[in-house]
């Protein structure tokens, strides 16, 4: 299920529009969990369309550190124009979120907009809290619930001539 506008329904001016779908009507399931909010303000003019858009979602994480599941809300805001194209059907982008319009076009479909904001807000690194302790490296309890006794200092030696060589060096 899309989120549409039919914008030729609207005379110019300003307009809010309100839009709640469940993530997996929008394939957002595998990242986040419950409904996808979305909060627009629709600016319409006789030349272009311009859609300003504030998106609420909850990401269902795992921490990169404890491996434990936790949730996190997201709040991401874009900004979509939409020109009116008055020749030939113009249906190439030249920059995120600029986009032409055909005479022929009679509604805006937000959800390719929502989809790809809401994948690029995900983390690069999930953490269940910036002090997370994460795994002990060696038996393996997570050290945010248990304290454990594991000697964590790994000595290999393969890098014993380099501390040598540091010593000497110092």
């Amino acid at each position: 299920m899309s989120m549409q506008i039919k914008y030729t329904n609207f005379k110019d001016g300003i307009h809010r529009l309100d839009f709640e779908k469940s993530v997996d009507k929008l394939g957002l399931e595998q990242n986040f969990i419950g409904n996808v909010l979305l909060f627009c303000e629709m600016d319409k003019s006789s030349s272009q369309i311009v859609i300003n858009c504030n998106l609420h979602l909850t990401g269902k994480m795992v921490c990169d550190r404890c491996t434990a599941d936790f949730k996190r809300e997201f709040e991401i805001s874009f900004k979509n124009i939409y020109f009116f194209s008055h020749g030939s059907n113009q249906d190439e982008i030249d920059e995120d979120g600029i986009f032409y319009l055909s005479p022929a076009d009679d509604k805006i479909d937000l959800s390719a907009s929502v989809f790809e904001n809401a994948l690029l807000a995900l983390p690069m690194k999930n953490l269940c809290s910036e002090d997370c302790k994460g795994l002990c490296p060696v038996c393996g309890v997570n050290r945010n619930e248990v304290e454990c006794n594991c000697e964590t200092e790994v000595h290999n030696p393969v890098w014993e001539p380099l501390l040598k060589l540091k010593g000497k060096l110092n």
